[in-house]
């Protein structure tokens, strides 16, 4: 007889807290977690794509992991990945994940493809760098269709008279066949402008930089103030921020046609200071998420 198991599904709050290195990520979900009633678990994840399957450790050396136990969580690993799979059967039988918890926070990489709330946590920009650049891309020619007409017309033998006859008539196609030679030119010669517009043409567009990369993807952006030379950068970062998804210039070329326009709630804060208002702001965002995923 068989062993009856069924799945138990606590309902939680899972949230991504991505950035660059030395950026403030762990501060912030140190802040996270003080703030917290205690009932969070941390990962710290890392793709590693020369791994064949998923790993869980719990080092307690880890200086990550460490700072997480310190700050409250209830429970922490390292999880470490390869790339370009879904691995949420992988993730949600880690023995991390078996425990109750009301959230979960994942610093790092993420192992999966849909969380409820994107954390960004951005330095201030140095001098002279800039969110938004332009960059140029390569995109096909509109004229595929015509082209590839084109280039069939001259590969049969009378291809270019026709050519010529649809351009001038038939007293030009007739001249055309008492002098080759011009043929052969006006075939080579159309030869080259279809295969030049075949060719990917070059096309300038917005971009984020990227030392920025990811951070138009979240919800929740949190510019780490260190030192208060740094406000004036960081509180202009915020307002780019804020202008990517009102730009419609910005939003096409960034997010695509069909990107979203709901703002992203961005912040200069002073993640050291408990008083800091800016601070206050990006956990009260984090406290909405974890109360509509357990709701």
């Amino acid at each position: 007889m068989g062993v009856l198991r069924t799945t138990v599904v606590i309902e939680r709050a899972l949230i991504h807290v991505a950035g660059p290195a030395r950026s403030g990520k762990t501060a912030f979900i140190e802040a996270m977690l003080t703030a917290s009633d205690g009932l969070v678990i941390a990962a710290r994840c890392v793709r590693d794509d020369t791994l064949r399957q998923f790993r869980e450790t719990a080092p307690a050396s880890h200086p990550e992991l460490r700072r997480y136990r310190e700050a409250g969580a209830i429970g922490a690993a390292l999880l470490t990945f390869p790339g370009d799979a879904d691995l949420s059967d992988s993730f949600f039988t880690t023995d991390l994940m078996m425990g109750y918890s009301k959230a979960v926070v994942l610093e790092g990489d993420s192992p999966l493809r849909f969380v409820d709330l994107r954390v960004f946590v951005a330095p201030p920009p140095a001098e002279g760098q800039q969110l938004f650049v332009r960059c140029t891309h390569r995109r096909e020619s509109d004229a595929r269709e015509s082209t590839a007409a084109l280039e069939q017309l001259l590969r049969e033998p009378d291809g270019i008279v026709d050519v010529l006859g649809v351009i001038g008539g038939a007293r030009l196609a007739e001249l055309g066949r008492e002098h080759p030679e011009l043929l052969e030119k006006m075939r080579t010669r159309l030869g080259g402008i279809a295969q030049a517009r075949r060719a990917p043409l070059p096309d300038e567009r917005w971009t984020i930089a990227d030392s920025y990369a990811g951070i138009e993807h979240a919800q929740l952006v949190v510019v780490d103030i260190r030192q208060d030379c740094q406000r004036q950068a960081a509180e202009q970062l915020v307002a780019d921020i804020v202008r990517l998804r009102k730009d419609n210039d910005l939003r096409a070329d960034i997010l695509g046609p069909r990107g979203s326009r709901i703002p992203i709630t961005a912040v200069a804060a002073n993640l050291i200071d408990p008083d800091d208002p800016a601070r206050k702001k990006a956990l009260a965002r984090v406290r909405r998420a974890i109360r509509s995923a357990s709701s």
